[in-house]
């Protein structure tokens, strides 16, 4: 199960929520706003897949770190700010796994996404790669199917 909200990117410094599953809405909802949770999500511009990211923080927290960060500690914030008005953000949470697990889901999806499409998601910056179970990979397939879909 996951969350499909659409966004408004603003002068490559505000992520604002339009629509969540449908819904308009200006707000994320649960598990999507609570800390502590392992979360996985997609930014999609139309059918192209822009970048895959993990975060265990709210995904308020999350965005604003990666539309406000400018290099003063080495990050520069999302590569994708300054490219898109608006973009579908898919967020899939795994309240009782570890940050391995998602990672590794992250990892596989990146390399599945490579494989069906022909290209890395457009913006991806970086990929978290630990060794995969089956689960994991049948979750990453899973999580494919629904991106492309």
């Amino acid at each position: 199960m996951f969350n499909s909200y659409k966004v408004q990117i603003i002068d490559s410094a505000i992520c604002r929520c339009l629509e969540v599953n449908g819904q308009q809405t200006l707000h994320f909802i649960a598990p999507d706003t609570k800390p502590g949770i392992q979360k996985l999500y997609i930014v999609k511009d139309g059918q192209d897949i822009c970048y895959v990211g993990i975060t265990s923080q709210s995904m308020s927290s999350r965005l604003r770190i990666g539309f406000n960060d400018d290099g003063h500690y080495g990050y520069h914030g999302y590569k994708w700010k300054d490219k898109l008005n608006e973009a579908k953000l898919l967020i899939w949470s795994f309240a009782d796994k570890s940050k391995d697990f998602v990672e590794a889901i992250e990892g596989e999806l990146v390399y599945y996404i490579r494989k069906e499409t022909g290209n890395w998601p457009k913006y991806q910056m970086e990929i978290h790669f630990h060794e995969s179970s089956k689960e994991e990979r049948k979750l990453a397939r899973s999580i494919l199917r629904q991106c492309l879909g």
